[in-house]
């Protein structure tokens, strides 16, 4: 029998078929849950709240856990460099108020918005879109290349670049102009898979980084269902406005075996697409300079 399990303390009137299936539902869940008793005793602490705060049943019962349910959505630090979020609501049983509290590890949330927060300071994410910035595009890129090249694949890069962005800049204030930025960044997130990388390589250019390709025609189909899913308006402020762009497509190592080459490959097919009126791709080695919509 677990530690957990010998020092379950349950009042009578809490000893329920529901209770019961509460018991076997916490020990699943990532969530600590914990209950305690009317004078603030501690009376049930699941697995996953000893993990969290690294307390067994018997150090938080020696801790004055009352005053943590206090602090109830707020994120709390319950020791140096761990952080959760707690949520309490009471249990009347046997003429008595019982307290359960829910907590999440936020720890990890807190040190990715601090580590964010850093690379803003730096440069190195997109204020605007929260986007990474060029910087750290190229590491990514290098990255997926070695990565490709170990497991024999491909790396697509798709450079987007706005058409008449300076047509929208000059009729819309700052403040909409960033709205619609951030909206089609949110898209272009949307859009792609987890593995791949989006970013804003400058004011009216963004990338995106296609990892582990399994054809060689992959980034120009993904090219083409970006074109449709771009097209389509954006809400600003009431208001619908829409975004054409032109795509250029490259693939390594079809194109370039190294990101620098590979990015120059995409930019310049880019410039192609949009010389041919926009609002469709090129592919950088496409011989004949063919682009489509």
């Amino acid at each position: 029998m677990s530690e957990q399990s010998e020092r379950l303390v349950v009042p009578e009137a809490l000893r329920t078929e529901a209770f019961e299936i509460l018991h076997a539902i916490t020990n699943g869940t990532r969530d600590g849950v914990a209950i305690l008793g009317p004078t603030g005793d501690l009376l049930f602490w699941n697995a996953a709240a000893a993990t969290i705060t690294g307390w067994s049943f018997a150090d938080a019962a020696s801790r004055n856990l009352s005053d943590l349910v206090k602090s109830s959505g707020a994120l709390t630090q319950i020791r140096e460099g761990k952080w959760v979020e707690l949520r309490h609501s009471s249990i009347q049983a046997d003429r008595a108020a019982f307290t359960l509290a829910l907590f999440t590890d936020s720890t990890p949330q807190l040190r990715l918005r601090d580590t964010r927060e850093q690379f803003r300071a730096l440069g190195l994410i997109d204020r605007s879109t929260n986007l990474p910035g060029r910087e750290l595009a190229m590491v990514h890129i290098e990255h997926a290349i070695a990565l490709a090249k170990r497991d024999k694949r491909s790396v697509g890069v798709l450079c987007l670049k706005l058409d008449r962005f300076r047509e929208l800049r000059d009729t819309a204030d700052r403040e909409t102009v960033d709205e619609t930025l951030r909206q089609l960044a949110k898209r272009l997130s949307a859009f792609v898979r987890a593995s791949d990388v989006p970013a804003r390589m400058s004011e009216d250019s963004f990338l995106v980084v296609l990892t582990a390709l399994t054809s060689s025609n992959d980034a120009a189909v993904v090219a083409v269902r970006l074109l449709l899913a771009l097209a389509e308006p954006f809400d600003v402020v009431g208001h619908l406005r829409t975004l054409h762009c032109s795509i250029g497509v490259a693939e390594s190592p079809r194109d370039a075996e190294q990101a620098v080459a590979l990015l120059g490959a995409a930019l310049g097919a880019a410039d192609r697409a949009q010389v041919l009126g926009g609002g469709r791709y090129c592919v950088a080695s496409d011989p004949e300079g063919r682009a489509e919509r």
